[in-house]
């Protein structure tokens, strides 16, 4: 009985165990429960021939159901994305592209327009979004309001843009959510509607998912000379950030360098 249970044996049953949890925790085929049983009995039963015998399983098992498993992992996924948008940085916006001529459908309109925003493309992502709204309820749907408001926005219409955030809460109250809150300060800072402008920050920096809106609120209490305030909002960012979890951390690191630079 002692020699069955060795330290290798009980080794070997530690690690099935894991492939196991793995296993069932993955949604992989029952087979490998029932291969795992068996080599685990046999290393029991018949030493030595159970040992190989899980040597080979676990290859098999990290060939067959670890790696793909892991390669097709979120985070991997992200990370060849991010490789082939490094090695072929043009290829979203011509694949996109093709899309809206071939297709030519709102979503494939809206899809090539977030990524010309993306790309400081402006009057293309505005005139995509123009064409996408002309259907019968194109001017009512509150993502292509966004969109055109957000673009409108950047390209430094904040009359155009104001108005059609207003008209996007005037459809969907719910769609008019944090980002379309800040854009729309940002519009009416643009327009040098400070007061309006002020109002709004503070509102949408309260709840707002990160430091931008915060940040963005203390640069225009700063150029309008309230100091003090300005200040106290860098302050807060820093404060914030560093008692974040690193990814919140590292999200952050713009405006987290943004509010270091600017802090007296």
């Amino acid at each position: 009985m002692d020699a069955l249970f060795n330290p290798l044996t009980i080794g070997m049953l530690l690690v099935n165990l894991a492939m196991a949890y793995h296993s069932i925790r993955t949604g992989q085929s029952p087979i490998w429960l029932m291969l795992l049983g068996l080599i685990s009995l046999s290393g029991f039963v018949i030493g030595g021939i159970g040992f190989y015998g899980n040597i080979a399983l676990w290859v098999a098992y990290f060939a067959f159901a670890v790696i793909p498993d892991f390669w097709n992992g979120h985070g991997m996924r992200q990370f060849r994305g991010g490789v082939a948008r490094a090695a072929d940085p043009g290829r979203s916006y011509r694949q996109k592209k093709q899309q809206a001529e071939q297709v030519g459908s709102v979503d494939a309109k809206r899809a090539l327009a977030e990524e010309c925003v993306k790309r400081g493309l402006f009057a293309d992502a505005i005139a995509l979004y123009e064409t996408a709204m002309q259907g019968p309820l194109g001017a009512h749907d509150p993502v292509l309001l966004k969109g055109l408001g957000r673009a409108k926005m950047l390209s430094g219409d904040g009359a155009a843009a104001e108005k059609l955030f207003l008209t996007m809460k005037e459809v969907d109250p719910a769609a008019f959510d944090a980002d379309a809150e800040l854009d729309y300060a940002r519009a009416l800072e643009i327009q040098d509607k400070t007061d309006q402008a002020i109002r709004q920050y503070e509102s949408v920096a309260a709840r707002y998912p990160g430091e931008e809106a915060r940040c963005r609120f203390a640069l225009l209490l700063e150029r309008l000379g309230q100091e003090d305030r300005a200040q106290a909002v860098f302050r807060e960012i820093i404060a914030s950030v560093e008692g974040a979890p690193r990814h919140y951390r590292a999200r952050q690191g713009e405006w987290t360098k943004i509010a270091k630079q600017h802090l007296k």
